[in-house]
């Protein structure tokens, strides 16, 4: 049984998107925004697929959590 406080769960779902979009900007910034980079939209997809598979693990996490 989790037995955090709320502050605390908040300020770990904090990092955990902080880090989540972090990812995401850098992959866009480096690999999708860079033309010397080879991207297809079969990756673009995959990554997309990969993200949202991310968002919906972290979402169940974020539900078993405590509400305050």
């Amino acid at each position: 049984m989790n037995r955090n406080s709320w502050s605390d769960e908040r300020a770990e779902i904090a990092v955990w998107l902080s880090g989540y979009l972090s990812m995401v900007k850098k992959w866009v910034d480096k690999i999708l925004d860079n033309e010397d980079v080879d991207v297809d939209k079969n990756k673009i997809l995959k990554e997309l697929d990969n993200w949202i598979k991310w968002l919906e693990d972290t979402k169940r996490k974020i539900m078993m959590m405590k509400s305050e």
